[in-house]
């Protein structure tokens, strides 16, 4: 869990352009809220935040306050990677190895 908070975190500096509701969602995931956090992520991945769009990929592949679904992981990660997300094809391709 550490190293997926940690992993959050960073994903945000890789943009230059950031969202405040994927920040606050960041911050919600952080402290285990995680349905402020999938709330905040939607509404920074509405604005095409590729950063709010993996991060609801991670919320899917570990369950964290959704049904776990490596499906639903897929469709995130694949949008946050079609968006430019330098980390999204690597996320895609170990879960694939799991499928």
């Amino acid at each position: 869990m550490r190293l997926t908070v940690i992993i959050l975190l960073l994903i945000n500096s890789f943009s230059a352009l950031s969202y405040a509701d994927n920040a606050h969602g960041e911050k919600a995931y952080a402290s285990g809220d995680y349905a402020l956090a999938l709330s905040e992520f939607t509404k920074a991945a509405e604005q095409g935040d590729m950063n709010a769009e993996f991060n609801i990929g991670v919320m899917y592949e570990h369950g964290h306050g959704v049904d776990q679904s490596d499906l639903k992981a897929e469709e995130w990660y694949q949008k946050a990677a079609d968006n430019g997300h330098p980390e999204a094809p690597m996320a895609l391709q170990l879960l694939y190895e799991y499928f």
